[in-house]
């Protein structure tokens, strides 16, 4: 039967359906008319004629081969079964493949050289094959612990795992700015921070020492009377060391900077000396030792250091300092990729604490209502 014979013969079923149909041109074969599809709704009958039909092909073993067969030959059919068994195996593939992955271990050749130099550099001899072979199965119940505690949750909610995992990454951004620094690095650096690199006055100094613990209050009075005799009779510096009394330290000093003064004899001996004047005796000068007669052999005015005077300490600042700036600029990275919310009601709390009577103790720490709130 021709497709235009088929379309007039289901035309013919419903005639006077009008408001039913619908209108089908075929373009393929021009010597086909339009011809008109009717739209049928069915009755119960033709529900009942339908659910018979198909019992009737489910008890025709012919009908239901022929079936199959036709669907079998659908492209469409093909695909979707071709489909459904790709999607099994990379299933079932990808399963084997991750849990096959989850339990080997490989000890590699690196692995095997790394475990025999860390024992060469602990006893100083290399392992022998039974050491060897310790060392390996070591290595592999290491990591079998290892491994099995990841998956049992354990480096969870642990401070020290934490803050050793941070203190990885920190070591890993500052990898990078580990090189040695070049010469046109530090004169930069040096150029920029001249001012932290000032030398600050300095002072050389001999001096008398006269003890308070053994002459008491005499101290300052012997000590002004050999000032006076040194005035007087300018004696040379042993006939004036036997003046005052034996010190722990030294009698001389070469150029001092306040601080390293302050740190032999104190503060107040440290502000004196350098406001003495340079090449005669004065005082007395008071120590936390007792009282002295200071002498100033040299004296240094504060000024600018060359990078050449300061090299080391220069390269020790710049080092730091690259290292601080490359955490700094990892970390400001990898924060934009989070989203932070803080309780600011509970932070807030938390800073009043310390203005309020009874901070600190149980129960005086105000409710908060968890409500996030936004940093970014």
């Amino acid at each position: 039967m021709e497709f235009a014979d088929l379309v007039h013969a289901q035309g013919a079923v419903a005639p006077g359906a009008g408001s039913n149909r619908m209108s089908l041109t075929n373009r393929v074969a021009p010597e086909m008319e339009s011809v008109s599809i009717p739209l049928i709704r069915l009755d119960a009958t033709d529900r009942r004629d339908r659910t018979d039909a198909y019992w009737d092909w489910l008890a025709n073993p012919d009908r239901r081969s022929l079936s199959i067969k036709q669907a079998l030959r659908e492209p469409l059919v093909h695909f979707m079964l071709a489909g459904a068994v790709l999607l099994a195996l990379s299933s079932i593939l990808g399963h084997s493949s991750a849990a096959s992955t989850q339990t080997r271990i490989e000890v590699s050749a690196a692995e095997i050289d790394r475990l025999r130099e860390i024992w060469i550099r602990q006893w100083g001899h290399p392992p022998d094959a039974k050491q060897m072979d310790n060392l390996v199965e070591d290595y592999v119940r290491e990591e079998i612990y290892y491994r099995e505690a990841l998956a049992s949750g354990l480096d969870k909610e642990d401070t020290i795992i934490r803050r050793r995992l941070v203190e990885k990454m920190e070591f890993l951004s500052q990898e990078v700015a580990s090189a040695a620094p070049t010469e046109a690095d530090l004169q930069q650096f040096f150029a920029a921070n001249q001012q932290k690199y000032a030398l600050p006055a300095q002072a050389g100094f001999a001096h008398i020492y006269f003890s308070t613990s053994r002459r008491g209050a005499a101290a300052f009075d012997d000590a002004r009377a050999a000032l006076a005799q040194l005035v007087s009779t300018k004696a040379n510096p042993a006939e004036a060391a036997e003046l005052g009394d034996s010190f722990m330290l030294q009698a001389e000093y070469p150029p001092q900077t306040r601080e390293q003064i302050k740190d032999l004899f104190g503060d107040q001996f440290a502000d004196a000396v350098l406001k003495l004047e340079p090449g005669v005796w004065s005082g007395p000068v008071k120590s936390t030792y007792g009282w002295h007669l200071v002498r100033i052999t040299e004296y240094r005015a504060p000024g600018q250091a060359s990078l050449d005077e300061v090299r080391g300490q220069v390269a020790t600042d710049y080092k730091n300092w690259r290292l601080q700036t490359s955490s700094d600029n990892y970390y400001a990275r990898l924060r934009q990729r989070y989203r932070v919310e803080v309780d600011q009601r509970a932070l807030a709390a938390a800073k009043a604490k310390d203005d309020q009577p009874g901070a600190g103790q149980p129960g005086t720490s105000p409710a908060s209502d968890g409500s996030p709130a936004d940093l970014d």
